[in-house]
């Protein structure tokens, strides 16, 4: 508008007069003035639409280039997570005297709920624990480590299974919040005995395959999940008798609930099924079959849930 404005003021400023006549030629400078002046009119609109499709696709590049960093960092965010939280799991197998044990865990995102963990207790006994925490993802990631921290405290000062889960319960209690919990499963192996002390807060079915009778048997929980009330809810410990070959199988239901494209669950019997079959073999072998199992029944169907199994073998 400017440019045509000066325009036609620096025509009439050189004498230019204009004409409406319908006899003057279009060519003629009476109406050509007129011409140019509409033609940088134009032109200057035309230039305003293109300027502003490109400053629309300029500041949409800039908003993808500014997501993609905040999602590259949120992505290194949670890889490094999940290797602090791949850290905490036992690096090396404990040695017990008459048991082999092994522990397996893969989340379903980067960072996961569940965890496994063994530790020495001051009587040389061991301790090995599973947990699931409800969900999957960063949150449920921070609480297992609380856990797994917690429980490492209690457990290690002596004081017997039930006491032990009674603080760990407490102590949870008052720092996951409302609608959230944890299933835990704490096994206690004395080396160079048959004998397995069990205690379970809300984590089942638990698996026991007796080889001499090739006897599946599923138990259920003592005692309601950590962290529900801050008082802890559960029968005595079970204690369990394991002659050679018999298997202690501790899993979570991310196995379970494992459906494929028909819409059916993996379920505790195929999971028996893969256990009498590898019953001969090592403990983490057994778990590998069972992954692998799981693995062809889905499908190729999206992971929903952590998977975690711990297996403990009487030799």
């Amino acid at each position: 508008m400017t440019a045509a404005g000066s325009y036609l003021a620096a025509a009439a400023y050189l004498g230019w007069q204009p004409s409406l006549s319908g006899g003057t030629s279009l060519l003629s400078p009476q109406k050509a003035v007129f011409g140019y002046a509409t033609a940088l009119i134009i032109a200057g609109f035309v230039a305003a639409v293109v300027a502003g499709e490109i400053r629309k696709q300029v500041d949409a590049a800039l908003r993808e280039a500014e997501v993609r960093r905040q999602v590259d960092r949120l992505e290194h965010d949670l890889a490094m997570a999940r290797s602090i939280q791949q850290s905490l799991l036992p690096r090396a197998v404990p040695e017990i005297e008459g048991f082999e044990i092994a522990g397996w865990n893969q989340p379903a995102d980067q960072t996961g709920g569940d965890y496994y963990d063994w530790q020495l207790l001051a009587d040389g006994k061991v301790l090995v624990a599973l947990a699931d925490v409800t969900g999957h993802g960063i949150g449920p990631a921070l609480l297992a480590s609380v856990c797994r921290a917690y429980a490492r405290a209690n457990f290690r000062v002596g004081s017997g299974l039930s006491e032990a889960m009674e603080q760990l319960n407490a102590a949870l209690a008052e720092d996951i919040g409302e609608g959230r919990f944890v299933t835990f499963v704490a096994a206690v192996c004395t080396p160079g005995y048959s004998r397995v002390e069990l205690l379970s807060a809300g984590h089942g079915p638990l698996f026991l395959y007796v080889l001499k009778e090739d006897l599946f048997e599923e138990m259920g929980a003592q005692g309601l999940p950590l962290g529900v009330v801050a008082t802890m809810v559960s029968e005595p410990p079970q204690v369990l008798e394991l002659n050679r070959g018999d298997l202690l199988v501790l899993v979570t239901d991310g196995f379970f609930e494992w459906a494929n494209s028909q819409r059916e669950l993996f379920g505790p019997k195929r999971l028996a099924e893969v256990v009498r079959t590898s019953k001969e073999k090592q403990p983490k072998e057994i778990i590998s079959a069972l992954y692998q199992t799981t693995i062809a029944f889905s499908g190729g169907t999206k992971q929903q849930d952590d998977l975690t199994a711990v297996i403990i073998k009487r030799t």
